[in-house]
């Protein structure tokens, strides 16, 4: 818990997790004031359904813009997450104090272990400065439009909904970081495994759905990519939770069965990821156990 607490410091210290904090706040704030925008200016938004309309004006609204600021930071997030981790992991080895610290007799698991408790926390830091942020921004909003924040809908159902969205946005985050503190360990190098790790985050997906479309091959092995399995996770957040997304397949007239498949399918996307973060998290120590240490 001792060396929790010093990565924890050395989160609140660097210059970088305030800045990154900002930026995510003023893309939230954007994406929130142009759906604002367009939802009361736009007359392409005068010709849609009177209830669309409304979900629109709602999703930009407190507190419905939360579930869009969950799904914001599950989907771009991870940019930040992976810019903080590698700072926070891949440094250390610029500045020489990983081989300082293992030298002092701080064993090498633990130290490891301290870095990806660190960009846990970080993570944990990001999502909870977002959703404030976001929450923040939307009541702005509300105000400036002149609307009524709607507190009736702060029901214990969509306060579940809601931790069920932040605990799946957390875990997206989780994931890349511990991508990022994998590779910071095998380059030595936080810009290495900053531009590494986004590239992976910016171009996974969009290849391997690139290739999919072409190769039989590569469609089988899609299902088990990250990129996959955590846009149907962000899209179950913006669905509004589990029981949301279900409620809505079946109000569209599918079956039931259809539902369950859809939550398996869920279930099936949080076990390969899973999966994907042991390995991240295997590697991680894996590489610094076999290290020599040093400043190159």
């Amino acid at each position: 818990m001792r060396w929790l607490a010093v990565e924890v410091f050395k989160l609140r210290r660097m210059r970088v997790t305030w800045v990154l904090l900002l930026i995510m706040v003023a893309f939230e704030a954007l994406m929130i004031a142009a759906m604002a925008y367009w939802v009361e200016t736009s007359p392409d938004a005068r010709k849609i359904a009177a209830e669309e309309r409304e979900q629109a004006v709602a999703a930009t609204s407190f507190p419905g813009s939360i579930p869009s600021t969950l799904s914001f930071i599950a989907s771009l997030g991870p940019l930040f997450a992976i810019i903080l981790a590698a700072r926070l992991a891949g440094d250390e080895y610029a500045w020489g104090t990983a081989k300082q610290l293992v030298s002092m007799g701080m064993g090498r698991q633990a130290y490891v272990a301290s870095k990806l408790a660190g960009a846990t926390a970080g993570c944990l830091f990001l999502l909870a400065g977002g959703l404030l942020g976001g929450a923040v921004v939307s009541l702005i909003v509300t105000a400036a439009l002149g609307r009524a924040a709607d507190l009736d809908a702060l029901t214990l159902s969509f306060l579940a909904q809601v931790a069920q969205g932040a605990g799946i946005a957390w875990f997206v985050l989780v994931l890349y970081s511990a991508l990022t503190v994998c590779v910071a360990g095998a380059a030595r190098s936080s810009a290495t495994a900053t531009a590494i790790c986004i590239l992976v985050f910016l171009l996974e997906g969009s290849l391997v759905g690139s290739l999919a479309t072409r190769f039989a091959a590569v469609a089988k092995i899609a299902p088990y990519t990250i990129g996959y399995n955590v846009n149907r996770l962000a899209a179950v957040i913006e669905r509004g939770g589990f029981s949301q997304a279900a409620e809505a397949t079946q109000a569209q007239g599918q079956a039931a069965v259809t539902s369950a498949a859809s939550a398996a399918g869920v279930a099936g996307a949080f076990v390969v990821l899973g999966v994907w973060l042991a390995v991240f998290v295997l590697c991680s120590f894996r590489i610094f156990s076999r290290q020599e240490l040093g400043t190159d």
